[in-house]
């Protein structure tokens, strides 16, 4: 893929790096030879029963008949204070699609304050008319990031269902009228393992940015001395 990158074929690295987002989805999930041969449709029947275990597991009191067509995950990070960006990563009917994926470059909010930071992406990703709708938004954190839901109202009436994914116990977090619900889910529940799986892309594809940054600055300085 990165020897693709370098000669500025731009489509085939593309092409690899989504064949090495299926692989690694398919690892997350291991199943013998055997299963394969049987079921012709068990990579899809896979991502489905992802699908319904997690709307399942988050149901109460929060989605009910929701397809969870698109489920879209936020991460923001910062490079020593300096760089702020947020990745989005997305998973299509439980398809983890790395072209989906977008960066954001904060512009606005300090590089200390992760909740400002969301604020300012998620109200620019929900302005974002021209870009398919998310069935569920998910953020890498736990409470202090739910806490922006309320600043995010007043930019759309149909504003998707929101939640948290915490990384010290994996826990899911559901904001809910009366406070918080936190879900502990067994550590090989195909729900939770599509939603880690699409946490780690998005810190991946954030350092991806920050590699890019770093970069330009390390070139625009060489210029200059």
């Amino acid at each position: 893929m990165l020897l693709c990158a370098k000669k500025m074929d731009f489509e085939a690295a593309s092409l690899l790096r989504d064949r090495i987002s299926a692989l690694n989805q398919l690892r997350s999930t291991p199943v013998s030879a055997d299963e394969y041969l049987a079921n012709p449709n068990l990579v899809q029947d896979q991502r489905q029963q992802a699908l319904n275990s997690l709307r399942s597991a988050i149901n109460h009191e929060f989605i009910t008949d929701n397809p969870l067509h698109r489920i879209e995950m936020y991460d923001v990070s910062h490079l020593r204070g300096q760089s702020a960006t947020a990745a989005m990563t997305v998973a299509y009917d439980g398809y983890v699609n790395s072209r989906l994926y977008r960066h954001f470059t904060i512009k606005k909010a300090p590089s200390d304050n992760d909740v400002g930071m969301l604020t300012e992406v998620l109200d620019r990703r929900l302005r974002r008319t021209d870009w398919p709708p998310p069935d569920l938004i998910v953020l890498d954190g736990g409470r202090p990031q739910l806490s922006i839901i309320p600043s995010l109202k007043h930019i759309t009436y149909n504003l998707p269902p929101i939640i948290a994914l915490a990384k010290r116990e994996e826990t899911i977090i559901i904001p809910l009228s009366s406070g918080f619900k936190e879900i502990r889910l067994d550590r090989s529940h195909p729900g939770l393992r599509l939603l880690q799986h699409l946490r780690d892309e998005a810190h991946r594809f954030s350092r991806r940015l920050h590699h890019k940054h770093r970069l330009t600055s390390q070139i625009l300085t060489s210029a200059k001395s």
